[in-house]
């Protein structure tokens, strides 16, 4: 398949002193952002298999930046691997292949970007949000926190500035309302009054980061389910993926938004905001998961914020949401009419659900940390 990338893959293969020659290409994601395909070569009768990307870089301005945070991670991951003597570290951790000059990339004539990553062998990632997968995902992204927890954050290059500013996402949405471009402030004015209602609990894990009272660590800011490879008969947790967007951050918000999305069963587009709730019993699985993990390497504070992490990252997207849509949908991609205003919706709806069952979010969290302790 995919003849006219032939040349392009073969040439990869030499660049990259990757093994065998080239039998076979398959496009697994032409995502929103990166396309990846599987490459596949034959090597003395064996067949060896690679991850290859073209990385969007207007969205990724600079990819090589993006590249040595992801090696500087996964190097630590794997270094904290071996020392816990796991065998199958091929399927644990990803890796980048570099160039003989070093070099993540190669770049062709028409400025694309492509890399190669090594396979997760006998893995699927699915995007299932039942309880022992949403156990497993929250394991491995604890795992991630755990094994990076000693790794100095501030030496990571911030992927995207302000990504998780939730106090600049509020101001933006000022500005939206106040500039009105596509004249829609009247039709949502119920909507952005209720978010501006909620700043003091959208705000709180920005202040306690600004008084230093939650430190900055290494988060991946993409926590869904589907990033995470699983054993395809075990079905245990293998491997982190899709590293792109590691900088530093606050842990709750990587649990925040994993929770949002996958326990959240009437989805962030649903139409009908009566259907979108937080389920209590997802969120309590991917909490056994996660937290574990986090119990001496992570402070106090950062654990018990975890609930606020839900709240907060769930006002700071309908509150991106609601600005794209003042502004006319410039930035997150439509698929029907007034999504972005649909998406809001969902989120003010999801994130007063959140607020009635906070109390119920903390008791079930300190019941996990307590049963760890005993």
């Amino acid at each position: 398949m995919y003849p006219e990338l032939y040349p392009l893959f073969k040439t990869l293969i030499r660049e990259f002193n990757l093994k065998g020659t080239l039998s076979e290409i398959r496009c697994i994601s032409t995502g929103n952002i990166n396309d990846t395909y599987l490459l596949n070569t034959s090597f003395n009768c064996w067949e060896r298999t690679y991850l290859v990307q073209r990385v969007n870089h207007n969205v990724f301005s600079n990819p090589e930046r993006i590249a040595e945070n992801v090696c500087n991670v996964t190097d630590h991951i794997e270094n904290k691997l071996r020392a816990a003597g796991v065998t199958d570290i091929r399927r644990r951790v990803l890796r980048y292949y570099r160039k003989p000059d070093g070099s993540y990339y190669h770049i062709t004539e028409d400025g694309n970007y492509w890399r190669v990553l090594s396979y997760v062998y006998s893995s699927v990632n699915s995007s299932l949000s039942d309880i022992p997968h949403l156990r497993s995902a929250g394991l491995a992204f604890g795992e991630f926190q755990q094994y990076l927890s000693d790794f100095p954050a501030e030496t990571l290059y911030e992927t995207i500035p302000d990504f998780h500013n939730t106090k600049k996402r509020y101001e933006d949405l000022r500005i939206a309302a106040k500039n009105n471009v596509a004249g829609r402030l009247a039709e949502v004015q119920e909507e952005y009054d209720y978010l501006m209602s909620m700043e003091r609990e959208a705000f709180v894990l920005c202040e306690l980061n600004e008084q230093g009272v939650l430190p900055n660590r290494v988060v991946h800011n993409d926590t869904k389910c589907n990033n995470v490879m699983f054993d395809v008969e075990t079905g245990k947790h293998l491997a982190v993926i899709d590293l792109d967007t590691v900088m530093p951050g606050l842990v709750a918000y990587d649990f925040g938004d994993a929770v949002r999305f996958a326990a959240n069963p009437g989805g962030e587009d649903n139409p009908n905001p009566s259907e979108v709730y937080l389920d209590l019993d997802y969120y309590k699985a991917f909490a056994e998961g996660f937290v574990p993990c986090l119990l001496g390497n992570v402070t106090d504070k950062e654990i018990e914020t975890l609930p606020d992490g839900v709240l907060a990252i769930t006002l700071e997207l309908a509150a991106r949401f609601l600005a794209d849509y003042l502004n006319g949908d410039v930035y997150f991609k439509c698929k029907m009419p007034r999504h972005n205003l649909v998406r809001t919706k969902a989120q003010i709806a999801l994130a007063k659900d959140i607020y009635g069952k906070m109390p119920k979010l903390r008791a079930l969290l300190k019941d996990i940390t307590a049963e760890i302790n005993v």
